[in-house]
């Protein structure tokens, strides 16, 4: 056996050893809390010193204050009627189509041009 074919044997053993050692579960620590093992402390709330509630004395009705009548017709929010929409993602779409359809008529008119020259 060749040197050359001893090298190669030898550089696809140390590339597939290591393979088998560095593979783990897919899930083994990923969903670990890692507030889990510290005890958990309850906070006593300490008691407030009660207010003092102020009296007042409500404002006797006037019979001159104007109140709501429930007669006209009444505006209500009404949803949309177009259907489920995507959401906006903060870019135009305009500048990547003309880039698109630059990309595409530069390699259309290279091709053309390589296709003339045969």
């Amino acid at each position: 056996m060749s040197l050359r074919h001893a090298m190669t044997i030898a550089a696809a053993a140390l590339a597939l050893a290591p393979a088998s050692a560095f593979a783990q579960g897919a899930g083994d620590d990923q969903y670990n809390d890692p507030f889990g093992d510290e005890e958990s402390q309850e906070a006593t709330p300490t008691p407030a010193a009660p207010a003092p509630a102020a009296t007042a004395t409500p404002a006797p009705a006037t019979p001159s204050q104007a109140t709501a009548t429930p007669g006209g017709p009444q505006a209500t929010a009404t949803p949309g009627t177009g259907g489920p929409t995507l959401p906006y993602t903060g870019i135009d779409g305009w500048p990547i189509a003309i880039g698109g359809a630059f990309l595409l008529g530069s390699g259309l008119a290279l091709r053309a041009r390589l296709r003339e020259s045969d």
